[in-house]
């Protein structure tokens, strides 16, 4: 067993032939989730028996694009429908919208200014937008943004990746400043540069690769607002992701992760086929699983973290969850 410090999750990382005899489960251990990495077949059915879920290590966002804006958000709900127009017409109000292609090295200093500042504002965020600054300005991928200005300030903006052989484009970074974001600046953004990738002859459109523990570096309200703008997720691997794999995980406790925290499992874990994916919802007290139900979903179903504590501090044994 190798017990790893994952941005700040104590992550214990476990062969197949450790399962019987359960490391993680000794005294005096200090982990929150407990992995199995691409675990072979032999094992799916020992591993569900632990109460171990097995799923996508990442999930990737989708979305068609359509013919249009307005075909596009016909699909959607009627509430997510109506807080995207809403946030439009407040954007229009107040602010000025800039698409450059590509982006400018002054205007996406400014923009990694933000971003650096919002990510320091989550409790786990790590500024992956930094090791990237190169590649945006340089290539070999092209990059396009659209911005949102309130006079000379950068109220928000979005970073979008060409990427012309999945004939997709990637939103794959954006940030607003915290006024904004409480007017949905966000939603108004990813619409533009939903409507600018249509306009570039792209089928496909992706919020990007999500690591598939939404609890982590990610609020599970995220799963929300991205459900609620026409997104669905599907195994990465399935999508243009050749890194892509599973893995099985063992929710111990919520200590580093929010309560409640959020996973996609495959709906069938012993049929190597199924492909689709359940939800299942951690949390220590019981709460309403509606909001985290969605049409590509088989399921939504309320878990509660394995560990259960004794007057001596031990994990308690048996399945992994309730």
């Amino acid at each position: 067993m190798d017990i790893r410090d994952h941005y700040g999750l104590a992550l214990a990382v476990v062969e197949p032939e450790e399962l019987a005899d359960r490391p993680w489960a000794g005294p005096g251990q200090d982990i929150d989730v407990v992995r199995v990495v691409d675990p072979p077949a032999p094992v799916w059915q020992e591993l569900a028996d632990q109460g171990f879920l097995r799923k996508p290590a990442a999930v990737a966002w989708v979305a068609e694009l359509g013919s249009g804006e307005d075909e596009f958000l016909s699909r959607l709900r009627r509430f997510a429908r109506q807080d995207i127009r809403r946030a439009q017409r407040r954007a229009a109000a107040g602010l000025a919208e800039v698409v450059e292609e590509p982006v400018s090295p002054g205007t996406l200093d400014r923009f990694l200014a933000l971003y650096t500042d919002r990510v320091a504002q989550m409790d786990f965020g790590v500024p992956f937008a930094l090791g990237h600054r190169q590649a945006i300005l340089n290539g070999p991928d092209k990059f396009f943004g659209v911005f949102a200005y309130e006079g000379e300030e950068l109220a928000g903006g979005c970073l979008v990746r060409e990427c012309p052989d999945d004939d997709a484009a990637v939103l794959r970074f954006s940030a607003v400043t915290a006024e904004w974001r409480r007017a949905g600046l966000p939603r108004a953004l990813y619409c533009s540069a939903l409507r600018v990738a249509r306009g570039k002859g792209y089928r496909w459109a992706t919020l990007g690769n999500e690591p598939n523990l939404i609890g982590h570096l990610t609020k599970p309200g995220l799963f929300r607002f991205k459900t609620d703008l026409g997104f669905r997720t599907m195994p990465s691997q399935d999508f243009a992701d050749p890194s892509g794999h599973d893995e099985a995980d063992l929710v111990l406790r919520l200590d580093r992760l929010h309560d409640p925290t959020f996973l996609l499992a495959y709906a069938d874990p012993l049929d190597a086929a199924e492909r689709r994916l359940a939800g299942h919802l951690f949390c220590e007290a019981p709460l309403d699983s509606a909001p985290y139900a969605a049409p590509f979903l088989t399921s939504t179903a309320l878990a509660m973290p394995a560990q259960r504590r004794n007057g001596t501090g031990n994990v308690a044994s048996g399945p992994g969850s309730d």
